[in-house]
């Protein structure tokens, strides 16, 4: 019996280990401009996690909501958003570099239900070689055009951001 007890104890605690990893791996910070994708990661993961000030600093300067507060106050009663992306090219040009980035959100609410997103990211980098002096202005969100969508998430990534 004490065998049989201690092997479930074992495949017990495994399991909870195996979900308490999950879970931590959700909320691990994230700070990311390398690419356009794991730049809009990143601002989600600030916005999972209710970091709303850093969430907020991935926007371009002059490019920000006019008002923080009611930017986040959009967020109440998100608890939790997941994306998804469709495929971007570089835009360059005299030293700017632009992409248009078909995203899909899947937002989980505090009242159990699911609201899905879909739209394009305006995402910019000044060249990081025609940045010569400080301060260095890292890949970072010009604006977002996101529109309620009755598709399930894998469905509503848009095919292109030409419209």
């Amino acid at each position: 019996m004490m065998k049989l007890l201690s092997k479930t104890m074992v495949g017990c605690s495994i399991g909870l280990i195996a979900i308490t990893g999950a879970a931590v791996a959700e909320l691990q910070y994230m700070d990311d401009r390398s690419t356009p994708e794991k730049l809009v990661q990143s601002y989600y993961n600030a916005i999972n996690q209710k970091q709303y000030a850093r969430a907020f600093e991935y926007f371009s300067e002059g490019f920000a909501p006019n008002n923080y507060e009611s930017w986040m106050q959009g967020y109440a009663g998100t608890e939790a958003i997941s994306i998804q992306f469709g495929a971007t090219q570089p835009d360059p040009g005299a030293g700017q570099i632009y992409w248009a980035l078909p995203v899909a959100i899947s937002a989980s609410m505090s009242d159990g239900t699911t609201k899905v997103y879909a739209g394009c990211y305006t995402i910019h980098l000044t060249a990081p070689d025609m940045q010569t002096d400080p301060p260095f202005q890292p890949m970072s969100i010009n604006g977002a055009k996101l529109s309620a969508s009755d598709k399930p998430i894998h469905a509503a990534v848009p095919t292109s951001c030409d419209s």
